[in-house]
């Protein structure tokens, strides 16, 4: 723009960019909490979620990407990532969640000294170490990794509170397979069992005791 005043010639000249702030600050994430959490196998899950706000756009908390790896019905640690890009193009930091899915048997996973004892129609005894380990994939089942005396023989078993059912199930090899059912009662530091096993000899009847 330019004036003229009697005798003076003033030239002003008004450059509009030069007047705005560039904005370059990010947004920032808030996780609400809590940051890291423990999740039951196979539940629901309800995420706390997430806020996203930056200084030029306000609120953009709708505006963010949440990329997950969570599977509810497998035993591992996962991950929730959020992130946000403002107008300007300005990247937050992104923010993580840490879930821990577990079967809530752990507790009962561990070394076992086993008796067995078969009560019909023969009478014996034997003895034995036992791996038990929470199932992966089910909640309050575990998994025994011998059975009816021998390793070949993996066996799983359902938790009700103090109960433990051993449903009808075939373990075994090619060569000899064997059926499997029972149930019994089961704490912190002794499983009792009574279980028929049927095999090519034909069906028994056995009392077992796993102890810690």
């Amino acid at each position: 723009m330019i004036k003229y005043i009697p005798g003076i010639l003033i030239v002003v000249v008004i450059i509009a960019f030069s007047c705005r702030k560039v904005d370059d600050t990010p947004p920032i994430i808030v996780m609400n909490p809590p940051d890291t959490l423990a999740h039951i196998l196979n539940n629901s899950y309800t995420d706390p979620g997430a806020t996203a706000t930056d200084e030029a756009d306000g609120n953009i908390t709708n505006n963010m990407y949440v990329k997950s790896t969570l599977d509810i019905n497998l035993v591992g640690e996962y991950t929730i990532v959020y992130s946000v890009i403002d107008k300007q193009g300005n990247e937050a930091a992104p923010a993580t969640r840490w879930i821990f899915v577990y079967n809530q048997a752990w507790s009962y996973a561990g070394q076992y000294s086993v008796t067995e004892t078969e009560v019909f129609p023969s009478v014996g005894t034997t003895e034995f170490t036992a791996i038990v380990k929470a199932d992966t994939t089910l909640n309050y089942r575990i998994r025994f990794l011998s059975f009816a005396g021998s390793t070949a023989n993996a066996v799983y078993g359902d938790i009700y509170d103090s109960v433990i059912i051993i449903p009808f199930q075939i373990v075994g090899n090619d060569t000899i397979s064997v059926a499997i059912q029972g149930s019994g009662s089961i704490n912190d530091s002794v499983i009792s069992l009574q279980y028929t096993k049927k095999d090519n000899i034909g069906t028994s009847l056995w009392n077992a005791d796993f102890k810690r």
